[in-house]
């Protein structure tokens, strides 16, 4: 579960990023939010939270 939290956790705070660039209109922050290093961690996030679903459904099912 705890693999889950933290990709749900890293999402979030990317998806935070993405908002506070649109509400400050900071040019700093557009060139983080779309930098390839902000791409990578987002797919990470996701691989993070997907296998966290499946080991804990799998817990769950054994």
């Amino acid at each position: 579960m705890s693999l889950f939290l933290v990709g749900a956790g890293l999402l979030a705070a990317i998806l935070a990023l993405f908002w506070l660039k649109d509400r400050l209109e900071c040019p700093k922050l557009a060139r983080i939010a779309y930098s390839e290093l902000i791409a990578r961690l987002a797919l990470a996030g996701a691989a993070f939270a997907v296998l966290g679903l499946l080991l804990w459904i799998g817990e769950l099912v054994g």
